[in-house]
């Protein structure tokens, strides 16, 4: 999301040096002292003309963020500091509430990484809802059971930790996003049988763990269907061009020599991003 929304552009302060007084201490600085939020259309011409959308950057620091944070709970935790594991757990959440305050934002919306650890642990803490991208894959729908028993299970690890910092709220699912679908049936617009059936197991894990979501009497109410994107999605993400503004038949050279086409498809798929959108 960082590459996407501020290009080039590498911001002085990221998330990572947000969270850290709040999770090191304050040898590592003043929490809320930075400004840490860059206005989007600053960088990107395409929200130019749209409400303010303000971007915290990302860091490739956080891939060393989960060792320094699960030391820091462990030890509050086992010194039955329920104050000081709240605090660590709650950390993101802080940092994104004083920012929001201060830039009079509405709704923030977090990019997290598919792997559940440090940050995106703090993002589950910090969030009110969840939008969990599903492959029409084996491993994927896998990784959906296992979220769902992560999300509700006393024995796993974060409903553990959120006993041990005093009970805090468990965030509910306000969308399921299978992706990469395909519609090689003969029947216009229907998944092909393969992405069927991983769609169907999804729906039976979703009916078992109904109690996840903010539609808990029909959590098919939470699925959105989204397809492969093809070249759609390629000229999209090189280009920076945002697919509700790909126009059907236009060419786009992407990595200096290929040059593809926007076909009809992304119709469907702007359709279908659009949809997901009413859902956040």
């Amino acid at each position: 999301m960082t590459e996407i929304l501020l290009g080039e552009f590498r911001p002085k302060v990221t998330i990572h040096d947000a969270l850290q007084p709040l999770i090191s201490g304050p040898a590592f600085g003043t929490a809320g002292a930075d400004a840490i939020s860059y206005l989007v259309s600053k960088y990107y011409d395409e929200f130019k003309d749209g409400a303010g959308t303000w971007m915290i950057s990302g860091s490739p620091e956080l891939f060393a963020f989960p060792s320094t944070l699960y030391g820091q709970l462990n030890v509050a935790c086992s010194q039955r500091n329920q104050i000081a594991a709240a605090g660590l757990l709650n950390a993101l959440k802080t940092v994104l509430e004083t920012d929001a305050k201060k830039i009079d934002s509405k709704k923030v919306l977090v990019d997290t990484s598919p792997f559940y650890a440090g940050a995106t642990h703090l993002a589950w803490c910090a969030v009110e809802a969840l939008i969990v991208p599903v492959r029409v894959d084996e491993h994927s729908i896998e990784s959906l059971d296992l979220t769902f028993q992560l999300l509700s299970e006393k024995t796993r690890y974060f409903q553990q930790r959120n006993e041990r910092a005093g009970g805090l709220p468990t965030p509910r699912i306000a969308a399921i996003v299978m992706t990469m679908v395909g519609s090689r049936s003969q029947i216009r617009a229907t998944p092909d049988s393969a992405s069927r059936m991983y769609i169907e197991r999804a729906l039976a894990l979703a009916e078992k763990y109904s109690h996840l979501f903010n539609h808990s009497d029909d959590p098919g109410k939470a699925f959105v269907l989204t397809g492969d994107f093809h070249s759609a999605g390629r000229i999209s993400g090189y280009e920076r061009i945002p697919i509700s503004e790909l126009k059907v038949r236009g060419f786009h050279t992407i990595e200096g020599r290929r040059r593809l086409q926007v076909n009809a498809s992304v119709t469907r798929y702007q359709r279908q991003l659009k949809y997901l959108a009413s859902m956040i």
